[in-house]
């Protein structure tokens, strides 16, 4: 039997697993800054994210991003256009396009019977954004903000208990798809399947408990799911 066949609840994480941070680039290139910051700039906001729900301290997103913005882009941007192209940075987060896969395999899951959500420590508003521009708003029964709704952020075991919670389903039933190792570990420690979207070919670290399925895009997850 397929140990996948138990799950009945998709929850997708949003930044970089639905949208592509490849556009970032073209923000910064338009704010005068090196289309090479992008990764830079999301890594910062990361770690800075994770160091404070560490501490017992956790921030809305949107409020770590623009304080990463600003470091990343001193000295790089006047002084005086800081502020301004911090905000334009952190706005791109909502403007971002979905990976090709996503409206493809969104209605394949969904047309497999699953039941499907997001699960993002950033703002709803950004996940109901690249939803839309992927046609699937209609497929995605829950948007969960964690720290909106529960004040925390992932990886850490409130939120994805959160999640559980509201969408009325257990961890068996339940699988995370992203394309973040850190964040299917966490999902993992709560009982969670998981299923790693590994579209650049990399090595999955081995300090990270193992996905339950890989797959290079969502158009391969329901025959991955046996669906």
């Amino acid at each position: 039997m397929n140990p996948l066949s138990d799950v009945r609840l998709v929850l997708l994480d949003v930044n970089e697993t639905l949208s592509d941070t490849a556009a970032l680039g073209a923000a910064l290139t338009a704010l005068g800054a090196s289309a090479h910051l992008a990764p830079t700039w999301f890594a910062a906001v990361l770690r800075d994210g994770f160091a404070l729900l560490a501490a017992g301290t956790p921030a809305p997103f949107a409020d770590v991003a623009r304080a990463a913005a600003l470091t990343v882009l001193h000295g790089v941007v006047d002084d005086a256009a800081l502020p301004g192209a911090a905000d334009r940075l952190v706005a791109a987060l909502g403007e971002l396009p979905p990976h090709p896969d996503v409206a493809p395999g969104l209605r394949a899951l969904a047309g497999a019977g699953l039941r499907l959500a997001t699960l993002s420590h950033g703002s709803p508003a950004v996940a109901e954004a690249v939803l839309a521009r992927a046609g699937v708003r209609e497929h995605v029964e829950r948007v969960v903000g964690v720290f909106d709704e529960a004040g925390t952020w992932k990886p850490a075991a409130a939120a994805y208990r959160h999640a559980l919670d509201v969408c009325g389903t257990t961890p068996e039933q339940t699988l995370l798809v992203a394309v973040h190792p850190w964040d299917l570990h966490g999902a993992a420690q709560v009982g969670l399947r998981t299923a790693w979207v590994d579209r650049a070919g990399a090595p999955w670290p081995a300090v990270c408990t193992a996905p339950d399925v890989v797959v290079s895009d969502l158009g391969r997850l329901p025959a991955a799911l046996g669906r």
